[in-house]
């Protein structure tokens, strides 16, 4: 009898040993952003200009599953962190839409720099671009797709959206309504 409980007690923590050996731990969050406009300016081969008419969106993919909005003024505090992930010492991936009379264009960048001008009704974007891309001079209906960073929001200045409780319901974290707006 003490053999089998011996065997059967080795069994069960081989089991238990193994199912925290393959546990994933889930992944740190990665947040996108979104900057759209009706208009930009380019102002110069590596520079373009966008107002900030709407907050920036931001959103987190699964298991996450949170969304948020950021104003101009978080938005470009991005690339002044000092962080090895921040987007100043790792410059986002993003890739530029926009309308040209009947033509939808499009560019892959690297933002370089980000800074609100206008006391935080523009941003101007420093962009390297992809060999072969050009921007023109007036651009219509802009969108602006920005790559993932894992530091984004401090929770006692920011607002987020959290869609990972139970049953998808919303919920405001980390509310401060000096620097955003948090409805659901």
């Amino acid at each position: 009898m003490k053999s089998i409980t011996s065997n059967l007690s080795i069994i069960i923590l081989s089991l238990m040993a193994s199912t925290f050996a393959f546990a994933e731990d889930k992944p740190a969050e990665e947040w996108l952003f979104v900057h759209t406009a009706d208009e930009a300016q380019v102002t110069n081969n590596t520079t373009i200009v966008m107002p900030v008419t709407r907050d920036i969106f931001a959103f987190t993919d699964r298991p996450y599953r949170k969304h948020a909005y950021m104003t101009g003024e978080q938005f470009a505090s991005l690339w002044a962190g000092s962080g090895s992930d921040s987007f100043k010492a790792d410059p986002p991936n993003a890739v530029l839409t926009w309308i040209d009379g009947d033509k939808v264009h499009e560019a892959e960048v690297v933002i370089t720099n980000a800074s609100v001008l206008a006391h935080g009704r523009a941003i101007s974007f420093e962009l390297k671009l992809e060999a072969g891309q050009a921007l023109i001079g007036q651009m219509q209906v802009v969108s602006m797709f920005i790559d993932a960073s894992s530091t984004f929001f401090d929770p006692k200045t920011s607002c987020v959206f959290d869609l990972s409780s139970e049953g998808g319901v919303p919920v405001c974290v980390g509310l401060h309504t000096r620097f955003c707006r948090c409805t659901s």
